[in-house]
């Protein structure tokens, strides 16, 4: 009797290629017929066929349904439903994070002289380099010899294909053998599944018994499987279409004894590539430490080519009408992956502008990856740690250079999920010892493992439940399974001899499965002993908050345990009585509900008062809007995903601490979470108050040739003094107020000025410039330059006053004298600060 699974997709983009591979490996694994039915259309597919699964057009929010059958089919649904509630969601492609374009330039480009077009941007950033035309590799059945001119011989003609489809994934095998970055693991893993296929080699191995050479086979099977998947109803889905295309092709060069490499260039110094498309094989040939940009005529946002792009950080933009035309060979030209604009025929003014842009770039980079590697503090002085969550060893240099504070949560589900057999001792050792020296001192929180519920082991039986989230899972199933789970214990005690590592244990909702999970690790810690084994006897021992109930004892576990880590993602389900996965509940399940908060205050109350380390790793941890929350529920630290640190801890730096706690005690007497949402939307500002002038925002040895580079030289001050998120927006305000009359007041003295909420806090930059520079229509010369951003929201006067108490102080001329010969930005500061009240 055959075994179902109801699922919706829960992809923006469909079932795409890199879920679809995945799918696979796992249907892959066992011998029962898994078949996956789109049941908005009635297509059926091989769940073990990525091209079939493709073709099956899932989108977002079809229904479907995953029927297995066969003598393992209780293992494989079980292994299958881990992936749809664990991993598929995962997939989910977030936007890039570009700002939005406008139809204006910043001034300074627009009267550049150079020469400019517009795209797509898909991938941020400023790349200036030479163009390097790349050929769209020539459509497979433009290649030579593709059917024989005699009867082939149809043994050999087999062979060739059985020794391409061999030398294809062997040389996929080798660059995933490399541990390349997740994205491109990940396309690499779909690349290895396509060209295994079943579908695949069964349509070219059909055409070859049917009297065809192997090439000809191969582009026949191309042509076929590409005009399926180009009538797609989701772009994800028809962007896959060139790698069918690219890994069609491949094997098509193995079968004729071609290389490939004549059709990738040598790039030679910074080089922005031009095309009309391309194939992920042929950015991946690239030398990637040489491309500073890339333009495509046209491709998807979602392509794979975009995705490799946004993940290598280089800047890319798509839909570039005839760019090669307009961008011949060897010409310099810069890519805007900000604003959308291919900028050409540069002019001395627009090397200067974008050679400022990068220098503000970096600067700002340089400001945040300051504040992530150092411990933060929020604006007044509280200490908040942010950890990161990982699943993989693979992700440890990457959170460790983002400047996360350790290892909030290890989860050590994969290390069973993936594996055809169980991982032994010596295995998850090396692992958790690798994750200690890669942190190099910073603690390493690993959780144990989490059986059932969301994550079945398919080595580790599991009864069939009719609701696994409140059945046989997390630490209740540990004592049917003590020798697996001494195996892990030992594994992380000996880990601990390497450096600061904590033990967690997941799902507890008991005293008793405390005690007993601290016999054992007592047990593994006198054995080791025995064996002369070093391990660290004090290894903290903490507990996931995710069950209520632990909530009532929490006196009594304070006494058991070091440290807590709330789990929100459970946590809230199971106060809702909401399954997160039923989409028709779970928006019950909202963690900014007043009655959900009021619940997490009393936890954490609770704990400090009895003196243990209290956490927070579930999704609420990384958005950024939840921040005056967290920090106000009074939490030592939060754990998130590992690209998230940086803006996290940029963020808390700028939150107070007092005005955050007052925040989260009014949150707790709204009625709903609307109006949580709202107070949250009011009070993004939250900032406390800045000085209107800082030495950050204070230069004093400007060289700038013009006007529009005096203003775009204070507005990137404010931006890498983080007083503004959207410089672009600010110096447009800048220039609507310069366009309408001059801000010139006599003397060499400009005073730019605007109201605008694009900064977060009311600001006052100063330039020093060496020579003078024209300012205005009447061309008056200006050497130092003040500029007056006020917020919106600031009192409707705040405005004029600043303004008018800084002209006062400028009609004094021995006050200006004394500005010009200031030596420093404290000097500068100390003669405005009484008159103008900077602080």
């Amino acid at each position: 009797m055959s075994r179902h699974l109801y699922f919706t997709c829960p992809l923006s983009a469909g079932l795409h290629a890199r879920p679809a591979s995945r799918l696979v490996e796992i249907a892959s694994g066992f011998t029962a017929i898994c078949s996956l039915i789109n049941t908005r259309s009635g297509a059926r597919a091989d769940a073990k066929s990525v091209l079939a699964i493709l073709a099956a057009d899932v989108g977002a929010g079809d229904a479907c349904d995953l029927e297995v059958c066969g003598s393992d089919e209780a293992a494989a649904r079980a292994a299958l439903e881990t992936f749809l509630r664990a991993e598929l969601p995962g997939y989910e492609e977030a936007s890039p994070s570009i700002p939005a374009e406008t139809s204006t330039l910043p001034c300074g480009l627009e009267r550049s002289g150079a020469r400019w077009s517009r795209g797509l941007a898909v991938s941020p950033g400023v790349g200036l380099g030479r163009v390097v035309l790349v050929a769209a590799a020539p459509w497979i059945r433009d290649q030579a010899d593709l059917a024989a001119s005699s009867p082939p011989d149809l043994a050999a003609e087999h062979q060739k294909l059985a020794r391409a489809i061999h030398a294809v994934r062997g040389r996929l095998e080798a660059r995933l053998a490399e541990r390349p970055p997740s994205a491109e693991a990940a396309i690499l893993m779909a690349h290895e599944a396509m060209v295994t296929d079943p579908w695949l080699s069964a349509a070219i191995g059909e055409a070859i018994d049917g009297g065809q050479s192997a090439a000809a086979a191969i582009v026949g099977a191309a042509d076929r499987f590409s005009a399926s998947m180009a009538l797609a109803r989701t772009r994800a889905l028809r962007e896959r279409v060139a790698d069918v295309q690219g890994i069609c092709r491949q094997l098509l060069d193995d079968v004729c004894g071609l290389s490939g490499d004549e059709r990738i260039p040598n790039l030679v110094g910074p080089s922005v590539i031009v095309a009309e498309t391309m194939t992920p094989q042929q950015l991946l040939g690239l030398d990637r430490t040489r491309i500073v940009g890339i333009v495509l005529e046209s491709a998807g946002t979602t392509s794979h080519t975009v995705i490799l792009a946004r993940s290598l950080g280089i800047p890319t933009i798509v839909g570039a009408a005839r760019a090669r035309d307009v961008l011949p060979a060897g010409l310099d030209v810069v890519v805007d992956g900000h604003r959308g604009v291919i900028v050409s025929d540069l002019t001395v003014a627009a090397r200067e502008f974008y050679a400022r842009e990068l220098t503000r770039l970096r600067a700002r980079a340089a400001v945040l990856a300051r504040a992530a590697v150092d411990p933060v503090t929020t604006a007044d002085g509280r200490p908040f740690e942010v950890g990161a969550n990982v699943s993989s060893i693979e992700e440890l240099d990457a959170v460790r250079q983002g400047g996360a504070d350790g290892i909030g949560l290890f989860r050590t589900e994969l290390l069973f999920l993936r594996a055809s057999e169980l991982p032994s001792e010596e295995a998850q050792f090396a692992i958790y010892g690798e994750a200690v020296r890669a942190m190099q001192g910073r603690p390493v929180i690993v959780r144990t493992l989490d059986l059932g519920g969301d994550k079945p082991v398919a080595a580790v039986p599991m009864p069939q439940e009719a609701n696994p989230f409140l059945g046989y899972r997390g630490v209740r199933a540990y004592v049917e399974h003590q020798q697996l789970i001494r195996t892990q214990l030992r594994a992380i005690v000996r880990a601990s001899a390497l450096g600061p590592i904590e033990l967690l244990l997941p799902m507890v909702s008991s005293i008793e499965e405390v005690l007993w999970v601290k016999a054992q690790i007592a047990h593994v810690q006198d054995d080791l002993a025995t064996r002369g084994v070093p391990f660290d006897r004090d290894m903290p021992i903490g507990i996931m908050l995710e069950v209520p109930a632990v909530s009532f004892v929490l006196d009594r576990l304070c006494r058991e345990v070091d440290f807590f880590s709330i789990g929100t993602n459970d946590l809230c389900q199971y106060f809702f009585a909401a399954d997160r996965g039923n989409t028709r509940v779970a928006p019950l399940a909202n963690v900014t509900h007043p009655g959900f908060l009021r619940f997490l205050k009393q936890i954490v109350d609770e704990i400090r008062t009895h003196g243990r380390w209290v956490g927070l790793c579930g999704e609420m941890a990384g958005d950024v809007r939840l921040l005056p929350l967290l920090i106000g529920l009074g939490l030592d630290e939060i754990s998130a995903a590992g690209l998230r640190i940086p803006v996290l801890k940029a963020r808390i730096a700028r939150l107070s601490a007092v005005e955050c706690v007052d925040l989260f005690a009014r949150a707790t007497q709204c009625q709903s979470s609307d109006e949580v949402d709202a107070l949250l939307d009011g009070t993004r500002t939250i900032d406390p108050p800045r000085p209107l002038v800082e030495p950050e925002i204070v230069r004093l040895d400007g060289t700038c040739a013009s006007r529009e580079e005096a203003i775009r030289t204070l507005v990137d001050a404010l931006y890498v003094a983080g007083r503004t998120e959207d410089p672009c927006a600010l110096e447009e305000a800048v220039w609507r107020r310069e366009e309408a009359y001059a801000t010139t007041v006599g003397d060499g003295i400009a005073v730019p000025h605007c109201r605008t909420d694009a900064v977060t806090s009311d600001s006052v930059g100063i330039l020093k410039l060496r020579e003078p520079v024209p300012w205005g229509g009447d061309g008056t010369p200006v050497q130092m330059v003040f500029l007056l951003a006020i917020r919106e929201t600031s009192p409707s006067r705040a405005h004029m006053r600043v303004f008018s108490r800084l002209a006062r102080m400028l009609i004094d001329a021995d006050f200006r004298e004394d500005l010009l010969r200031a030596a420093d930005p404290a000097s500068v500061i100390d003669q405005l600060s009484a008159e103008l009240q900077v602080v």
